[in-house]
């Protein structure tokens, strides 16, 4: 009686290990399927970058720089972006500290941020923290522009982008830079 014991014990206990293998080669096998497609090259037009969008060439174009050094930035911070930054003298600031009047200047700058797979919720939530937002028509579905802030956000298709153009004292003057910078990257946008 005791052999038979141990007998349905081992049987019962092979079974055990050969249900456990079959469950793990299973799993191992939905792993490295999903390992498989996750290592599938990305379509060859995916955008990874808003400097793919909006180049150099651009820069000097739109914002007619020719004979400055133009430093650019193709970084990822929490979204893709693209930072354009040259010296030539056109922000200025002044500061009164301790009852004297201090002024200098801080670079041109182009700064662009990408947002894929965006969504009027997204928009909405972005620009929720727009103080003075002034809607802007014929641009993507939906755009916005912040003069405190010097930044037009604009929703196209899946992505949203935030561009902000600091390239001049006067307000209006970069709100129009950052319409025609936004309108050149919906125009690229269509290419891909």
């Amino acid at each position: 009686m005791k052999n038979i014991k141990i007998h349905i014990l081992m049987v019962l206990f092979s079974i055990l290990i050969v249900a456990c293998n079959y469950k793990e080669n299973n799993t191992n096998r939905a792993q490295n399927e999903i390992t498989e497609k996750s290592e599938l090259p990305e379509k060859s037009s995916d955008i990874n970058s808003p400097c793919e969008l909006f180049t150099m060439d651009d820069v000097k174009s739109i914002f007619t720089v020719t004979d400055l050094p133009i430093e650019i930035k193709d970084v990822v911070y929490t979204y893709p972006t693209c930072i354009y930054k040259w010296e030539d003298g056109k922000v200025n600031w002044t500061k009164s500290i301790a009852g004297q009047e201090i002024k200098g200047n801080t670079p041109s700058e182009v700064l662009i941020v990408m947002i894929k797979k965006a969504n009027e919720a997204m928009f909405k939530q972005s620009t929720s923290i727009y103080k003075q937002p002034q809607v802007i028509s014929n641009l993507g579905s939906k755009a916005v522009w912040d003069s405190r802030i010097s930044q037009l956000t604009f929703l196209s298709n899946t992505y949203m982008f935030h561009v902000h153009v600091k390239a001049s004292n006067i307000d209006n003057e970069n709100k129009e830079k950052a319409i025609k910078v936004s309108k050149l990257i919906i125009e690229k946008l269509r290419g891909f």
